[in-house]
């Protein structure tokens, strides 16, 4: 008996004290080489990049490609059809490069030059903004109840100017190579992505393969399914929002340019790409358009119009462009897509915002999908119960 009571503490206390000691010490040391374990994982990461940027190019192509090839195949020309994949990689990547040539050869230098503009013209746009201002004010140096004689030391020229500095802009370009990789790694991406479209039977097969090894099979229908309506999600939003954010950029650019707006292809760019950020971009987009025709031109009038344009785009854009577009949108709430833009621009910058509204949709839809699930599985518990009453 006393061997049975001396046993029994030691099981029941000392033995999950002691692992729980032992789990406590592990998580620590964890924690402690948890920075030299993400140095690891980002060295790792950074040796893949032209791997994962070359699946990248190859999952925003995959749909284009397939398609042209479906449309190649039926051709009744035999050279064509038994070539259907070849041909369709070939002219895709011929169309990607051609528009990556047009954008440097025209949008850039342009871009360029009203950038350069825009900056050399910044103390004068500066002055007579703060001159107009003072002017609204009155006597006491008040506008609109709030004392503004402060403000030139806030926002002066020289604060403005900073940000465009030669050196800020160097910093900026640097991250933005280290961000991309160097040009061999991109030159390599494009030719594993080459490769990932013209055999990607075989990559999903050996994919599928490996999940096989570590998924019950039982389970591999369901995957399949998933990742089928994940992937339609992100081509769906993706290709939607590029789209019209090319069609509105345009828009834009025409009639800014008939109008007389300053710097109008500029303009007409941030309006496209702000139109990407739902809900909040229309807006930032129209209030930088008619600050910046009202501080360049100092005319009401010139600024009026440019509102009208922008309105009239929105309008168009909202009305028209994005039901015809975005037929298969993700069908998401207004709060949700809030929500999904806020903590994915927190947590991954433009990124984040660009892919948190399908990352949103995916996630209804599992929930959808649990929930149905669920109730599927309480039909069939309660369906005995109903045959024995």
């Amino acid at each position: 008996m006393k061997d049975e009571k001396t046993k029994f503490p030691f099981k029941r206390f000392w033995l999950p004290l002691f692992g729980f000691s032992v789990a406590v010490i592990i998580f620590y040391k964890t924690v402690d080489v948890l920075p030299q374990i993400f140095t690891v994982i980002g060295n790792f990461l950074s040796i893949l990049t032209p791997l994962i940027i070359g699946v990248v190019i190859a999952f925003l192509l995959y749909k284009p490609v397939s398609k042209l090839e479906g449309f190649l195949a039926k051709r009744k020309n035999t050279l064509v059809n038994r070539r259907a994949r070849g041909f369709s990689v070939l002219i895709s990547y011929a169309v990607l490069l051609l528009a990556f040539g047009a954008l440097l050869y025209f949008i850039i230098p342009a871009i360029g030059t009203s950038i350069g503009s825009l900056v050399k013209n910044i103390p004068e746009y500066y002055n007579s903004a703060l001159g107009y201002v003072n002017d609204l004010a009155g006597e006491d140096g008040r506008l609109f109840g709030f004392d503004i004689s402060g403000v030139g030391k806030y926002f002066s020229v020289e604060k403005i100017l900073s940000y465009f500095s030669f050196d800020r802009i160097t910093k900026y370009a640097e991250g933005v190579f280290k961000a991309t990789g160097a040009i061999v790694d991109v030159l390599l991406a494009f030719v594993i992505s080459v490769y990932l479209l013209l055999g990607r039977e075989h990559f999903i097969k050996v994919c599928g393969t490996l999940i096989r090894q570590i998924v019950p099979a039982k389970r591999i229908d369901g995957i399949k399914n998933f990742a089928n309506r994940s992937c339609n999600i992100f081509y769906n939003y993706i290709y939607a929002q590029l789209i019209d954010a090319l069609v509105v950029a345009v828009l834009c650019t025409i009639a800014f340019s008939i109008a007389g707006v300053p710097y109008a292809l500029l303009l007409a760019i941030l309006m496209g790409l702000c139109n990407i950020i739902p809900y909040f971009g229309a807006f930032i987009g129209g209030f930088t358009v008619v600050l910046v025709t009202l501080v360049s031109t100092g005319n009401v009038v010139k600024a009026v119009i440019a509102f009208a344009l922008v309105l009239v785009a929105q309008q168009l854009d909202a009305n028209i462009i994005q039901p015809r577009i975005m037929s298969n949108s993700v069908g998401i709430r207004p709060l949700y897509v809030l929500i999904a833009i806020m903590v994915g621009g927190g947590i991954w910058g433009f990124f984040g915002i660009l892919l948190a509204v399908p990352l949103m949709a995916i996630i209804r839809m599992l929930v959808l999908d649990f929930i149905e699930a669920k109730k599927t599985l309480e039909n069939k518990t309660e369906q005995p119960s109903n045959e024995i009453k």
